[in-house]
Formats: C-alpha cells, structure tokens, sequence
C-alpha cells in the first residue's frame, strides 16, 4: 500500500517536471519591441490598416534554406492616428527565429480617397532581439500638376539656367553635392508642360549664369490635391 501511494507521487512530479520542461522559456531580458507608423509625410495623414503578421520558425536541420514553422502567431494593423506597437518576449533558445511580413491590401486613409504610391514599404524583414528598428510606412497621392521652369531675369542668349529637383517625400536620401544636374537651358529659357508624379515637397537647387556671374537658390514647394497643383520655379 505505501509503495504504490509512493509510486503515484513519483507519476504526479514527473507530470509536473515534464509539463515545466516543455513550457516555451522565454528571453524576457532580449524582448523584440518596436513601432509602426503609417502616414502621408507632408502633412501627417495617418494611414490605418496597415497589417501585420509575426511568425516563430526553425531552420529545418540538414535542409539548406529550409524552414519550419511554430504556432506561434502574432497579428495586428495600424490603428486611426496610424500608429501600432508591438512587444513580445522571443524564446530563448537563439536557434528560434522571426519574421514580420505585411500586408496592404486593407489601408485606409484618414481623409484622401485617390490612387496613390507606397514608398519603399517593406514586405518581408527579420526580426532583431532588443535592437529592433521601427518602421515608416509612406504613402504619396499621384496627381498631375504644372511644371514651370523659367528665366525671368533674361540679359540675352549668354543666359543659361539648369535645376535640381526631387522630391524630399520620396528620396530616402538627399544631398545636393551627389545629385545629377539637368541639362543648361541657354537665353531666355522657359519651359513649360504637365507631370504625372507624386505629391510631396519638392525641394529644388537652381544655378543661373548671367553675365558670367554664377547664382545659386535653393527652395522648397508642397505639391498635394486640393492643395497646389503648380510647380513653377521662375528666377
């Protein structure tokens, strides 16, 4: 009688150490945490909807580029002001991995209804413990509006004029030492025509040569529906 009243708590504390090794040990010390925000730049429209999906996964042993996944599972999209945060403790075992994958196919705006462009959005990434970088979705309006270049100032056929111009919206990365220079228009220089682009702040370096004197001005015009379709730059 005492052997087997002995030989059921035997059963009941394997169960236990049993059930606590298989329990998933978490590396609450190396959590991944980061944010999402998705907007229109220029003026800080958010963007909700914007979805995630994280999954756990293993490299599959003796399969070269061959993964399984958990069920581990974590979902969520941006909310109205666009914003979402994320935070969860990864495994601790560094063999478990996590990639964050999303999807756009349900983003709404807070106020703008037309066609539009994502800028540089990401789709797939891996997942960094305790230095995970935060993400910003970009999305620009396509409009078309009036582009003008023009010497107001012409002294005669000596004149010539050329122009940088980006969109500071859309370039990750701008610097005007780098950036290639527009062919010279000579004399009394104007041009004129439709563009079919994104809306944005377009910033802009004009150089213009008269009577062998060089000037150079730089300048920034918001282009945006409803609020200017014109780009004219005229010096």
């Amino acid at each position: 009688m005492c052997y087997k009243k002995y030989s059921g708590r035997i059963i009941i504390i394997l169960g236990v150490l049993l059930s606590f090794l298989s329990c998933k040990k978490l590396d609450k010390d190396n959590p991944i945490e980061f944010k999402i925000k998705a907007h229109i730049p220029y003026n800080d429209e958010p963007i909700s909807g914007v979805k995630y999906t994280i999954r756990e996964y293993k490299i599959k042993k003796g399969e070269l580029g061959k993964v399984e996944y958990t069920d581990f599972n974590l979902e969520g999209e941006t909310d109205v002001n666009g914003n979402a945060v994320i935070a969860f403790a990864p495994r601790k075992s560094k063999s478990y991995h996590y990639d964050l994958t999303f999807d756009y196919s349900s983003m709404q705006f807070a106020n703008y209804s037309g066609p539009y462009s994502l800028i540089n959005a990401p789709t797939s990434v891996h997942l960094v413990r305790n230095d995970q970088q935060d993400y910003e979705i970009k999305a620009l309006p396509q409009m078309q509006f009036n582009y003008k270049l023009e010497n107001v100032n012409c002294l005669g056929p000596s004149d010539s004029m050329r122009i940088i111009l980006k969109n500071r919206d859309e370039v990750s990365w701008l610097d005007f030492n780098y950036e290639t220079w527009s062919p010279y228009g000579i004399g009394c220089y104007s041009n004129s025509h439709q563009i079919q682009g994104l809306s944005g702040r377009y910033i802009y370096k004009i150089q213009v040569i008269r009577n062998g004197n060089v000037t150079e001005h730089i300048d920034t015009i918001l282009i945006a529906p409803g609020v200017n379709d014109n780009l004219f730059i005229e010096y």
